[in-house]
């Protein structure tokens, strides 16, 4: 019996291994034979989390020998530091750097442009945009000529190393000047136009880039079998980058600070679990992330915070007036010019604004109000509750005795003369668990007319 379960185990043991190898055949000699192009997407503002994710996925790629990464762009701009660090990154990379604008209705505003010029070859997609890469401080004025004229200097270095447009690449820095796909094209600030992956592959089959020296010749299309020659995947950030990546949202790090400085409010004034103070202390620190990254206005945050204080005053006082309408004055202040300067991509919306204030009053209006109710009610429980309730003697209270109140057996004492068993009385006050009592009256507990 032994022998045959053993003989059993072996020829399940060589069916698995035969399985196993028979799948494994095929897709080993698919990855000798095709190459690997990493898609690596990027969208919204450029910040530290993008710069990180983009250098990860770059050291990536030319460690497992991709043929070339493609960069799906589509971004408003941001930061200049987080801007040169990616640059930099692709400028030292070992593997050819695809910047694509994509998809339709995509651009390349601001930091995006500077990327897409850094790239080896650039292909936007139809209905796209870029340029606009003036540098901007947050008053709305125009910066010095030096950080201007840096600017200009470094995106035309970059023209140059990839063969470029310059003049539209100086236009884009000193007049903020702006093209379509077409356009772009057909100037030359990109390589061509693609609209799909499929196009890109097309398109890009058969270039040639030099990347750190050496000469590479992109073979990304067999036109014999009408599809593309490389394996690609697709890279995406992981759950935590996303997070942060996605608290650099103008109006989600404005809707996180308002929300951060409710929750605490709230713990303030109705103690509990704590639940509502840690969410809040969350998305405060969220929110002031977000402000970090973003080319925030410190005096629109002064002003949410100063709006959110009137909120309170008027809570304070009952009156839901004067201080409610210069809360929401502020508070429609404070958001409007919280990334002002910056490029409209990065302001605010108007509805954000509108549903900040709708909700700033339903919170203060009914939420906090019942919280302040709730704050300011006799206690319902322990021994101050049973303070003005009706009980009757169990015993002779002379001057002590056996009160029952509420269903439980209390000790009393009395500075009458004395109150016989069976008569109503009044709790007045309580010492530790006794119960100071008087004798109700009838005309006491009978309402009044």
């Amino acid at each position: 019996m032994r022998i045959r379960r053993l003989l059993v185990a072996l020829s399940l043991g060589s069916v698995l291994a035969g399985t196993l190898l028979l799948f494994a055949g095929p897709v080993r000699a698919q990855s000798d034979s095709a190459q690997t192009l990493d898609v690596v997407s990027v969208e919204g503002v450029i910040d530290p989390t993008v710069a990180g994710y983009l250098k990860a996925k770059l050291t990536t790629a030319e460690k497992d020998g991709v043929h070339a990464v493609v960069l799906q762009l589509d971004t408003p701009g941001g930061l200049d530091v987080s801007m040169r660090e990616i640059i930099q990154q692709i400028l030292d990379s070992e593997v050819p750097v695809v910047v694509w604008v994509a998809p339709r209705g995509a651009r390349a505003a601001s930091a995006g442009t500077f990327i897409t010029y850094a790239a080896d070859l650039a292909y936007m997609a139809e209905a796209t945009e870029l340029g606009a890469a003036t540098p901007i401080d947050l008053s709305g004025s125009d910066l010095s000529t030096k950080v201007v004229n840096d600017a200009a200097a470094y995106i035309r270095s970059l023209a140059q190393a990839n063969g470029r447009n310059e003049e539209f690449a100086e236009a884009a820095v000193r007049e903020g000047a702006s093209v379509t796909a077409e356009e772009a094209a057909d100037i030359g600030v990109v390589n061509g136009l693609a609209s799909s992956l499929g196009d890109l592959l097309r398109a890009m089959d058969g270039q040639t880039v030099t990347t750190n020296g050496s000469t590479v010749t992109l073979e990304t299309w067999s036109e014999a079998d009408n599809a593309p020659s490389v394996i690609y995947r697709f890279q995406d950030m992981n759950v935590l980058q996303r997070l942060l990546h996605a608290v650099t949202s103008p109006e989600i790090a404005y809707f996180l600070l308002l929300v951060g400085f409710f929750g605490i409010i709230f713990e303030l004034y109705n103690p509990g679990i704590g639940l509502a103070g840690i969410l809040g202390a969350i998305c405060l620190l969220l929110g002031f992330y977000g402000l970090s990254v973003l080319p925030t206005n410190w005096v629109g945050v002064l002003l949410i915070t100063l709006a959110v204080v009137a909120f309170i005053v008027d809570l304070q006082i009952a009156g839901f007036g004067i201080w409610t309408i210069g809360g929401v004055a502020a508070l429609v202040g404070g958001g409007l010019i919280l990334f002002s300067g910056s490029d409209d991509a990065l302001a605010v919306s108007p509805w954000a604004i509108v549903a900040a204030v709708i909700g700033s009053l339903v919170f203060f209006v009914s939420v906090m109000t019942a919280a302040l109710r709730v704050r300011l009610r006799r206690p319902v429980t322990g021994q101050e509750s049973i303070v003005g309730t009706v009980g009757e003697a169990q015993t002779d209270i002379a001057p002590e005795g056996m009160v029952l109140s509420k269903g439980m057996l209390w000790k009393a004492r009395t500075m009458e003369t004395g109150i016989a068993a069976g008569s109503k009385v009044e709790v007045k006050a309580t010492e530790g668990l006794v119960l100071l009592v008087e004798p109700l009256h009838e005309e006491e507990s009978s309402p009044a007319p």
